[in-house]
């Protein structure tokens, strides 16, 4: 199976769990902060709605590019209801688009930790309900290298020792923070819930980079 295999598995598992959402589940706030589920819906169909000229005239309005990808999820989610996002990301799910100069891994990572965003709030474990964490190996091995900035706060995992207690991956030297694969990717891009399922004396440290 190939990385884009499990992006589109990922993509078609999310929509079959969202296709019953109830209006107000809708309106949950999600782990992304300022985002509902609806809105982080919207950022997952966003590079199948917007061209790359008129995203980068967003960036420019917005003089950034987090700033951005807010205000184009935020116009997404205005102009469609949830069964068109569905519609968009269901029709997209084998998609091979990709950031420019970035790896596979980053539409896995996009999609595998935004699910995370919507489904944790949502009521979900977060066990990870894929059927085998060694579809996350690329997302860990892309979170912690150095170049991904746009995921992982520069800086953030330096002096710790991240360890997978599903599957034989680690990763980095230092304080050691261990946890399953679905945690530590989630921990790795900030989310705070994520940090209460790891175990080590790096938590701490990664905590307070926030």
């Amino acid at each position: 199976m190939t990385i884009f295999d499990t992006v589109t598995a990922e993509r078609r598992a999310l929509v079959e769990r969202l296709e019953s959402l109830t209006d107000d589940e809708w309106e949950t706030p999600s782990l992304c902060t300022g985002w509902t589920v609806k809105h982080v819906l919207a950022h997952l169909v966003t590079s199948f709605e917007m061209s790359v000229p008129r995203m980068a005239a967003y960036v420019v309005r917005a003089r950034g590019i987090h700033a951005a990808v807010d205000r184009a999820a935020r116009d997404i989610a205005d102009d469609h209801t949830p069964s068109e996002l569905l519609e968009i990301l269901a029709a997209n799910a084998a998609s091979t688009l990709r950031p420019p100069s970035m790896p596979p891994a980053a539409p896995l990572t996009d999609i595998v930790c935004h699910s995370a965003d919507i489904r944790w709030p949502l009521g979900d474990a977060l066990d990870d309900w894929g059927s085998d964490p060694a579809r996350l190996l690329p997302s860990l091995d892309f979170l912690a290298a150095k170049h991904p900035s746009v995921f992982v706060d520069r800086g953030r995992l330096v002096g710790l020792r991240l360890v997978a207690t599903d599957q034989d991956w680690s990763c980095g030297e230092g304080l050691r923070v261990s946890g399953t694969s679905l945690a530590l990717a989630m921990a790795m891009i900030g989310r705070e819930p994520a940090l209460e399922q790891l175990e080590g004396h790096g938590v701490e440290v990664l905590a307070s980079r926030g």
